[in-house]
């Protein structure tokens, strides 16, 4: 019988033991955004603007959704802002002048988070960070 207890507690512990908590599984965070910023080094500078919420392409051009005139039908680009300067509502100029590795983040603003870039930026405005 105290055979029988002997086991008996030695498998409690093995399996209290197997199920503490001194294991490493968490989640690394910074692992993961480390990952997915070199991933994002690949993706050309349309892919990534496309991926942004409330955004469509029209002709290879990003435009944001609500932005087209519900009579005509029309759209007019986003402004665009590289590190804070204004660079105008031409894609075709930005995708010359920046290059998709250097991108650090792409914002997309509209309504009241756009309106500090005036009246240019009615059809909204896509924010991009570069890496200096």
């Amino acid at each position: 019988m105290k055979n029988l207890a002997f086991i008996f507690s030695l498998i409690s512990l093995s399996i209290l033991g197997s199920c503490s908590s001194s294991k490493n599984t968490a989640y690394n965070k910074n692992l993961t955004e480390e990952i997915a910023e070199n991933n994002n080094k690949t993706i050309p500078l349309l892919d990534r603007i496309r991926r942004l919420p409330g955004i469509t392409l029209r002709g290879g051009t990003p435009y944001f959704m609500k932005s087209a005139n519900q009579i005509s039908g029309t759209a007019t680009e986003p402004l665009y802002v590289l590190n804070g300067f204004i660079l105008g509502n031409s894609f075709k100029s930005l995708d010359q002048l920046v290059d998709s590795a250097t991108i650090k983040s792409i914002d997309a603003l509209t309504g009241p988070e756009a309106a500090s870039y005036g009246s240019r930026a009615a059809s909204g405005v896509i924010k991009i960070t570069t890496y200096q």
